[in-house]
């Protein structure tokens, strides 16, 4: 995408750690975000095609209702979903109400391990 970008133009966006304008960073992030919703797309029309099963899946979003407030949220991206089971809580009632089902039946997939350490810390902190 970037290479035809570059043909294009004659100019080859970067990230602003590798040199890039604010204008050339937030645009390379918006691409980014907008990749990951149509990689989400294509795999949700065909994971079942590829397997000789018939129908297709729903793609999943992960806007919450502060961002969509607030219009922080690039056109296209996780807010461009099928369903989004958190676009109407807030930031702070996401991480209460993962905060609970933590405490309350133990899930430890809302963890993640750093290297080296015994105790979990919590996703949504």
């Amino acid at each position: 995408m970037l290479g035809i970008f570059s043909l294009a133009t004659g100019k080859l966006p970067r990230f602003r750690a590798n040199g890039g304008s604010p204008r050339e960073n937030l645009a390379l992030q918006n691409v980014q975000a907008r990749i990951r919703m149509v990689l989400a797309y294509l795999f949700a029309q065909l994971s079942l095609w590829s397997r000789g099963k018939p129908g297709g899946l729903l793609v999943l979003g992960s806007a919450n209702v502060d961002e969509c407030l607030t219009g922080y949220l690039t056109k296209y991206d996780c807010s461009s979903a099928d369903i989004n089971p958190i676009g109407g809580i807030s930031k702070t009632d996401l991480r209460g109400f993962l905060q609970y089902c933590f405490d309350k039946f133990q899930l430890t997939a809302l963890c993640r391990y750093g290297p080296g350490e015994q105790m979990c810390r919590c996703v949504w902190q």
